[in-house]
């Protein structure tokens, strides 16, 4: 998996702009999809962790709001994490979620994030951008927060919420309908930018 880093967005931006790249490995670093289900199961969830993906981030700290991130993340790379199934369905659980009707990992290898403006919003900042699911792109929100890690790293937190049928997956139903799937999808992310030296 290659990530184009955005030099051309670089050029753009001021002198102070710092180049961040975001790798796993610093501890809890995540990024997770929850998907909520319904009827007699309401107040369960899926929890996937996807354990490969890689960014860009260019920071200045002067000026926030000129900021931009491009963030990919590897479909196939996505772990079940439901602690109330067993090892079994948590395989079924994969094996549905990765197939045709779920993100079809084997066409769409990638989810990818790359935000087209950014502004402060309470404690953190609104970021604007175009989220791709499925080889389909929609504009999504997410609202970011973020603070100084060590050795001059940015350890930055967001959350946002798309739907399900945007992306053309159908929410999942079992047991004639008693067993159902919310088709508001949360998408969070802990990640650490460290500075390209």
């Amino acid at each position: 998996m290659r990530l184009p880093i955005l030099f051309s967005i670089a050029l753009s931006l001021g002198a102070q702009t710092l180049l961040y790249e975001i790798k796993p490995g610093p501890p809890g670093s995540r990024f997770a999809l929850e998907i909520h289900k319904t009827g007699l199961m309401s107040g369960k969830k899926h929890l996937f962790l996807f354990e490969r993906f890689e960014g860009a981030l260019y920071y200045d700290a002067a000026s926030p709001e000129t900021s931009r991130m491009d963030l990919l993340v590897e479909t196939a790379s996505f772990q079940v994490k439901d602690d109330w199934v067993s090892a079994k369905q948590a395989k079924e659980i994969r094996a549905e979620a990765e197939g045709k009707d779920g993100l079809e990992v084997a066409k769409y290898p990638g989810i990818r994030f790359v935000s087209t403006s950014i502004s402060r919003a309470g404690d953190g900042f609104s970021v604007q951008g175009m989220l791709a699911i499925r080889g389909m792109e929609k504009p999504a929100t997410v609202h970011v927060t973020m603070k100084p890690g060590e050795g001059g790293t940015l350890r930055f937190e967001g959350k946002a919420e798309v739907k399900l049928k945007d992306y053309g997956i159908k929410p999942p139903t079992a047991a004639l309908g008693a067993v159902g799937t919310r088709n508001e999808m949360d998408v969070s992310f802990t990640l650490t930018g460290t500075p390209r030296r």
